[in-house]
């Protein structure tokens, strides 16, 4: 696939989209946001979509969108060795100062990879040098296990966007790669992969992580995360687009974290503390996005963990949305929830058994 035809499939992608932004690059931290999946599982993302909203609400930041290609565009980029560009400038990703990956899933690690050769970047992080993008590597599974991506990446940010941005857009005040990564290792939810060395137990298992002297690289890295969610907007849809799994519904997080800690359910640890979003912003957001969408889908661990939850519905149901809910635990739902659900058009429910 030649440069050209890249460029007519991103102005393809913007002509249906509504919401995207456009910044000139001059004077700014270029960001180029990869999702490694398609545009289609990418886009119905939120924290992929909330992440572009955090790095473009900097004015000292733009950010820019890329995503794997289809398997034909692949093998054609592959065989013609055009570098991936973005979407919104169709500027080539490996000319942006930070490559930043939104990762969700364990089955996109080989994704990642995949991107990077694809922007002409080396693949290993002891192959790059300061003349080649800061490799960032972030998502709900750099809370987990981020080891299986440490070789490839310059930084693994572990933590909620929102407490991480600042943090390394402070870390671009400096020219110096390697000040940049001194800044990043001493701010809270960033791992420096190359400023540790790793010990052995005798069976080859690991027994701890050493930071190397003189990097400021703590023993421990913790994740980023707020305290409250009083003064931040709930993630949600900013942008609108039909090519996508949910392109017909306004997604919205409603609640961060479970109080429930199920003992099968990894997210309800990832994202404690419990914190519900302010139902006056939920409500507002949800205003503003009635001219796009006839329905509101409401995302969290447990839904009914928000106090205010049957005036949202309610409210929701008076602004003209069809609500459809993440699977509800069968303990927390009451009369009133199921009929404001039904009243406002939904017709199923996923009720989540093992609870």
């Amino acid at each position: 696939m030649k440069s050209r035809n890249q460029k007519e499939i991103a102005q393809d992608i913007l002509s249906r989209e509504v919401g995207y932004v456009r910044k000139p690059h001059a004077n700014r931290l270029r960001v180029a946001l990869i999702f490694p999946n398609t545009y289609f599982v990418a886009m119905s993302n939120l924290g992929f979509q909330t992440m572009y909203r955090l790095f473009n609400e900097q004015p000292d930041i733009v950010c820019e969108r890329a995503f794997l290609p289809a398997k034909q565009e692949l093998a054609a980029l592959r065989d013609s060795g055009t570098r991936i560009v973005t979407v919104e400038s169709q500027t080539p990703v490996g000319d942006f100062d930070v490559i930043a990956f939104s990762v969700s899933f364990e089955w996109d690690y080989t994704n990642v990879l995949t991107m990077l050769r694809l922007a002409g970047v080396p693949v290993r992080a002891a192959d790059r040098d300061y003349t080649h993008p800061l490799i960032v590597i972030g998502g709900a599974v750099t809370f987990v296990n981020p080891e299986p991506l440490a070789l490839f990446a310059d930084v693994i940010a572990a933590g909620e966007g929102e407490a991480l941005v600042p943090a390394l857009l402070d870390a671009f005040g400096t020219s110096s790669r390697s000040e940049q990564l001194q800044r990043l290792a001493q701010a809270r939810g960033y791992y420096i992969p190359s400023f540790y060395d790793v010990e052995y137990n005798g069976d080859g298992t690991i027994a701890r992580f050493v930071p190397r002297e003189g990097t400021g690289a703590p023993p421990v890295v913790k994740k980023a995360a707020l305290k409250t969610t009083d003064a931040v907007d709930p993630p949600s849809t900013t942008i609108f687009t039909p090519d996508t799994e949910f392109g017909s519904r306004f997604l919205l997080a409603v609640v961060r974290g479970c109080a429930n800690l199920c003992r099968f359910c990894w997210a309800g640890y990832n994202y404690l503390p419990v914190r519900a979003f302010p139902a006056e912003r939920i409500l507002d957001l949800a205003k503003a996005a009635r001219a796009h969408s006839p329905r509101a889908g409401l995302v969290s661990i447990a839904l009914c963990d928000l106090p205010e939850i049957e005036h949202i519905l309610r409210s929701l149901k008076h602004m003209g949305y069809s609500i459809s809910p993440a699977s509800l635990r069968l303990d927390d739902l009451t009369p009133e929830i199921v009929s404001l659900l039904k009243d406002s058009g939904e017709r199923t429910l996923t009720i989540a058994p093992e609870t």
